[in-house]
């Protein structure tokens, strides 16, 4: 009593206070950065290591085992998947989930393979390490308009550095420019002629082309540099490199080379806007406070007063989050409106107009409030924000109903409205300090949970806590000063349906309480007999008009087939009314338009094609026509479309990883599962990435031979690489960047095998010797890619979901048909997909679990004191998560991470029903009534209440429950069931638990 007097001779300041952080709310509204999905910790990083020429077998040897060794050495390194295949390996690599301190941690990474490289052997030419891979581009932007490829990619790095001026711009990445290289194309018969090989050109270049300073001197007191023009300045400089033939005569390089500056070949990645050839930026904007709506307007305008610079070229948008940004975000506040006008329109007729608008009007005082505090914290608003605002309007109104039903109650038994506010306050400051304590512990786990589904969820417990904390101490410390001037006594009495309702609870609980628990555990049963037919999914699928098409030819095809094969499928795809773009990327992913993308490896037999259909309800459709129709035109090819996901990124809802040393036992393990996948219903578009391999055309060189012709393996070695990939020569410094120099034949990798077979090397004495004069040469086949994971070869076998299946169904079947027919000793089988990502997101809840409950529990003792009182209102827990089975049963929702939200909401929600129950009870006991007739009045008194709690929190709901995303309906049916059949039991059971263990 002593604060509330506190409270009223201050309230000015307390009114005050209040409009203050009003303001700050509605300022930071206008004012906070807005973004679709919340930003993520970098915890993948991606190493690629580039070895030229060696195969698979040996870059697994000579690269990826030690860099594995090393990265293993490395703590906070969690997983390590590992792709060998000629002349690279890419590594991905996951930090543990609880390491947020990333840097620190890639700092050590960064030693082990600093490390690992002192190891590798001469010849490796490249060893990378991204730890950024996980941003998303917030614009993609296309250059076209030109066939030379090399004058597009110098204009996209012109726009690129316009672009870094943009002050939100983190960074700007290009993709499908091709790499270049300053080639010497040779012409073999002049060569031959002439009695030189290629290594002697190779070696001529780099005598000309190394960096020598001059120094300085001083002349007449100042000081004078010298350059002495030691390496190359130009490609015309090459063209005069004097060469000595067999002979001894001079010849000049320009005379048997052509000598130009183009595209690197092997072509790298290749990137099409609705077929035609461009090169990407994909833009990337800082982390943190940066509003993409914002961003998206000055980018625009600035790319305005560029267009006119670059003409003829082309600068189209082919990817514009702040659009996606603002149609989410203006959904979701609609959401929150409706709820909001939902809310208050119940509690205005159940509370009466002048009542129900002072408890309305908490609705929009706490949300705005608990914006404030969270943009003063550097909160950003993105979707997952707004949905916990979203679930909070429910929750938050509770208290402000009961302090305001409690006054009414009081001004009904006589009291003044001054003396029934003082008494409420008494009363009531306690028990919801206790609610509202318990609702918060309900949501810990999941604000301290670690992860990646932690990180993505993080928002909702952050606003609901906000709110809840907000939500009490205006409902405690300023709703009564503002009912002394307006809360009026209701003079309506209370409808039949409530005093029927009453009643009857009052008889059951006290006339048949044993037939009550009774009926109430046949229901509990009866719900958990729908077991069975409730579907798992971790994270339902995006509601975006986006597919992705990944394509993938067998192991050992160019970039030049899957470009060709991508680019009919392309034509077909553009030709659909329903397709309304179609963003292209060979040999590599291309740039992710959303986060839950998975990133593939760089490789010449995939491409990946980000499909635009017309709207959203198209996509089935869509990918029937795929699935089905293109699939089989391309037998050969694999063809995976799929919708967007939500969620951390998962490979396939299904997706099994078999492991062994064994090549043939996992060979044979690979082709049962595939089987037993294909006979199980449920499952789509099965695939596998065991290696097909690929032919190898052997050389062995008879050292006898070669050494009385005096020629080596090494000059052997040199002569193939050189006809195919080409010898390096250094690096041109004076491109916009350093490129490499390369000798090579004219045909390159395109030479006949015809061509190959009559090679000839010049020995010392400039007699051509052939090829075949000294090597014997077979046929073989041997592996085109090599994939670890943890170290141990893998084949991960991959498998979609059907419509209305259910990946627990699939496994569970899978297992069934393991036991008929097991795998081989040697090959053992681990779990990925939503099995293992639902696993980690549950594990990860459940580590804080504890603290949680804990937390509970401190909070009810502290108001009851009572182990007994304790038990009674534990028993809520079980009554609400059965509940939830019912309503995802019967509206078709799957149980996933969203449900286990709403079952985490569900616990704090039903623990204040009982709480508010038990000390009515309480409050009744320590006046002196009878336990039977203070159960009877608690009855009476705290139905109504509970009931328009419920009433609110379902209806605020609704919206969720009936919009058209993806994400949140499966947890707004969760806790609409759950609340509704808990609610009903609770307000049995309670007092039929009372009535026994508190007499």
């Amino acid at each position: 009593m002593k604060l509330f007097s506190l409270l009223d001779r201050y309230q000015r300041l307390v009114f005050a206070i209040t409009s203050m952080l009003l303001l700050i709310g509605l300022a930071s509204w206008f004012t906070m950065a807005r973004q679709e999905d919340p930003s993520f910790p970098y915890r993948n990083a991606v190493v690629t290591a580039v070895f030229p020429g060696a195969t698979a077998t040996q870059i697994e040897k000579l690269l990826t085992e030690p860099l594995e060794e090393r990265l293993a050495e490395v703590d906070e390194v969690d997983r390590i998947r590992s792709v060998s295949r000629d002349s690279v390996v890419v590594l991905i690599l996951e930090l543990h989930d609880h390491i947020y301190d990333t840097d620190a941690a890639w700092d050590r990474v960064q030693t082990a393979l600093d490390r690992a490289e002192e190891d590798f052997p001469t010849g490796v030419t490249e060893l990378t390490f991204e730890n950024k891979k996980m941003d998303i581009p917030a614009v993609i932007l296309s250059v076209t308009g030109s066939d030379d490829l090399v004058f597009m990619a110098t204009q996209a790095e012109r726009l690129k550095r316009q672009l870094l001026r943009i002050p939100q711009v983190s960074r700007i990445e290009l993709s499908g420019d091709p790499k270049e290289e300053l080639r010497l194309e040779i012409d073999e018969s002049a060569l031959n002629e002439l009695g030189i090989n290629r290594a002697q050109i190779v070696q001529v270049i780099q005598n000309s082309n190394q960096v020598i300073p001059g120094g300085q001197i001083q002349l007449d007191g100042y000081n004078l540099r010298l350059v002495s023009g030691s390496d190359l300045s130009s490609p015309e400089s090459l063209k005069s490199l004097p060469l000595t033939s067999s002979s001894g005569q001079l010849v000049p390089l320009g005379a048997v080379a052509d000598i130009q500056v183009l595209p690197r070949e092997p072509l790298g990645t290749l990137s099409y806007i609705n077929g035609e050839r461009a090169v990407m930026l994909g833009i990337i904007t800082r982390r943190g406070q940066v509003d993409a709506l914002k961003f998206g307007q000055a980018l625009r305008a600035k790319i305005a007063t560029l267009k006119d610079d670059f003409y003829p070229l082309q600068i189209k948008e082919v990817f514009f989050q702040p659009e996606y940004v603002d149609s989410r975000l203006t959904g979701l506040q609609w959401n929150l409106a409706g709820s909001v006008a939902i809310i208050a329109l119940v509690v205005v007729l159940a509370l009466g107009l002048r009542n129900g608008l002072l408890v309305a009007a908490v609705l929009p005082v706490v949300a705005i409030i608990s914006l404030a505090i969270y943009s003063l914290g550097g909160g950003v608003l993105h979707q997952i924000a707004v949905i916990g605002m979203v679930i909070s309007l429910g929750i938050l109104i509770d208290n402000a109903i009961v302090v305001v039903e409690s006054i009414e109650q009081n001004l009904a038994a006589g009291l003044n409205r001054a003396d029934a506010v003082k008494g409420t306050f008494a009363q009531m400051a306690m028990p919801l300090f206790s609610s509202t304590g318990t609702t918060i512990a309900a949501f810990i786990p999941l604000l301290l949970s670690k992860g990646a589904t932690g990180d993505f969820t993080r928002g909702i417990p952050v606003m609901i806590i906000l709110a809840l904390i907000v939500s009490y101490l205006i409902s405690v410390l300023v709703l009564p000063l503002v009912a002394q001037h307006l809360v009026v006594e209701r003079r309506k009495t209370r409808g039949p349906f409530i005093t029927r309702l009453t009643d009857f609870l009052v008889t059951a609980s006290r006339d048949y309480s044993k037939r009550t628990l009774l009926i109430v555990g046949a229901l509990m049963l009866m719900a958990v007999s729908l077991v069975p037919g409730l579907k798992l999914q971790f994270f339902p699928l995006a509601d975006r008009n986006q597919l992705v098409l990944d394509i993938t030819l067998p192991s050992n095809s160019s970039v030049e087939e899957s470009r060709d094969i991508s680019t009919e499928l392309e034509q077909q795809l553009l030709n659909s009314d329903d397709i309304m773009s179609v963003y292209r990327t060979v040999g590599a992913s291309g740039f992710r338009v959303y986060y839950n993308m998975l990133i593939q490896n760089e490789a010449p037999n995939t491409a990946r094609l980000v499909l635009t259909t017309s709207d959203a309800d198209v996509n089935a459709s869509v990918i029937d026509w795929i699935e089905h129709d293109l699939q089989s035109a391309y037998p050969q090819t694999m063809l995976v479309v799929k919708r967007l996901g939500q969620g951390p990124p998962t490979a396939a809802p299904v997706e099994l990883r078999l492991q062994s040393d064994e090549p043939d036992a996992l060979s044979l393990a690979t082709d049962t599962v595939l089987r037993i996948l294909h006979q199980t219903p449920g499952t789509d578009m099965i695939r596998s990435d065991l290696d097909t391999g690929m032919p190898e055309w052997r050389y062995r060189v008879d050292e006898a031979t070669a050494h009385e012709l005096g020629l080596t393996t090494l000059q052997v070695a040199q002569t193939l690489f050189s006809q195919s990939r080409g010898l390096s020569a250094g690096e041109y410094r004076y491109a916009d960047d350093p490129i490499d120099i390369r000798v090579r034949s004219a045909s390159g990798e395109d030479s006949s095998a015809a061509l190959v077979a009559g090679l000839t090397l010049t020995n010392p004495s400039g007699v051509q010797v052939p090829l075949a004069a000294l090597t014997e040469q077979n046929f073989a086949w041997s592996p085109a890619v090599i994939r670890h994971y943890q170290g141990i070869r893998t084949v991960t076998v991959l498998s979609e979901l059907a419509p209305g299946a259910a990946y627990n169904e699939v496994l569970s079947a899978l297992y069934e048909q393991l036991e008929v027919t097991p795998l081989p000793d040697s090959v053992t089988m681990q779990l990925g997909g939503d099995a293992e990502g639902s696993g980690e997101a549950n594990t990860a809840i459940l580590k804080i679990a504890p603290l949680g409950a804990m937390l509970l529990l401190v909070f009810m003792l502290i108001e009851f004191n009572s182990f007994r009182r304790l038990g009674i209102i534990m028993m809520t827990i079980p009554l609400a998560a059965v509940g939830i089975i019912p309503g995802l049963v019967i509206s078709g929702s799957p149980f996933g991470f969203q449900s286990l939200l709403g079952v985490i909401a569900l616990t704090g929600i039903v623990v204040n029903n009982a709480i508010v129950l038990l000390d009515a009870i309480d409050t009744r006991l320590h006046d002196g009534e009878p336990l039977r007739d203070a159960v009877d009045a608690a009855i009476r008194d705290r139905t109504a209440p509970v009931l328009l709690t419920t009433l609110t929190t379902v209806l605020g709901l609704l919206t969720l429950a009936f919009s058209a995303s993806t994400l949140w309906p499966p947890m707004a049916w969760a806790i609409i069931s759950g609340l509704l059949m808990s609610t009903l039991l609770t307000l049995l059971v309670i007092p039929v638990l009372c009535r026994r263990f508190l007499a």
